[in-house]
């Protein structure tokens, strides 16, 4: 059940992004030239490190559910996701496997892409989103530049985007060096609202296999 409700997160991120404003700023001549050079210094890294923090509000309920933890990222394939708090859950996802573990019941549960096609194709939706190949992303979903400092875009997918069903918007937010994102704010048609925020963020760092371990997490 965990590892559903990472990967539905996972996948809505990997689709779409809105935001609402007032006053939209000047748009780009060429959306995909400009999506493209941001893509350029948004993916000028091998290694990821990053802590998060996901608030996620439920239309049903007036409390908020709270997740902390942190991700790894290796590329081409490697993404790991350590939750820490309010349980501790791990995931590991590769172009081959995903492998998870959570305190509860102190298992480790492998699961093969080759035979799990729609969770090869979050994989590949993820890579896309992680590594900053953004400029991909407009066969799937119309952009807008919502604001400029800090850079804020709007990602709305379009009828092919099977994110659509379930995704009414949602506003990405980067970094003053556009180097890497700062929020993250899905809005569903369900009025639930998840919104990651992205701290102490490192580009490059050195990393091991421990970083990727999904069993007995500190």
């Amino acid at each position: 059940m965990r590892l559903f409700l990472i990967m539905a997160t996972l996948f809505i991120m990997v689709g779409v992004a809105a935001a609402a404003s007032d006053k939209s700023p000047e748009q780009p001549a060429d959306i995909t030239a400009f999506m493209s050079e941001l893509g350029k210094k948004a993916s000028e890294f091998r290694t990821l490190k990053t802590d998060f923090i996901q608030e996620k509000r439920m239309a049903m309920f007036k409390e908020k559910m709270v997740m902390k933890g942190r991700i790894y990222l290796q590329k081409p394939n490697r993404i790991a996701w350590h939750v820490d708090s309010p349980i501790r859950y791990s995931v590991l996802i590769t172009d081959k496997l995903i492998r998870q573990w959570d305190e509860d019941t102190n298992k480790v549960q492998e699961i093969s892409l080759a035979k799990n096609p729609i969770f090869q194709n979050v994989l590949n939706q993820m890579n896309v989103w992680f590594s900053g190949d953004y400029g991909s992303m407009l066969d799937s979903n119309s952009v807008k530049i919502v604001k400029r400092e800090p850079l804020v875009i709007e990602f709305v997918p379009k009828e092919n985007n099977i994110a659509k069903k379930v995704v009414k918007s949602i506003t990405v937010t980067f970094r003053d060096d556009l180097k890497y994102l700062r929020q993250i704010r899905i809005q569903e048609h369900s009025g639930d609202v998840t919104t990651i925020n992205f701290l102490k963020t490192l580009l490059n760092p050195t990393m091991d296999n421990s970083s990727f371990e999904v069993k007995g997490r500190v």
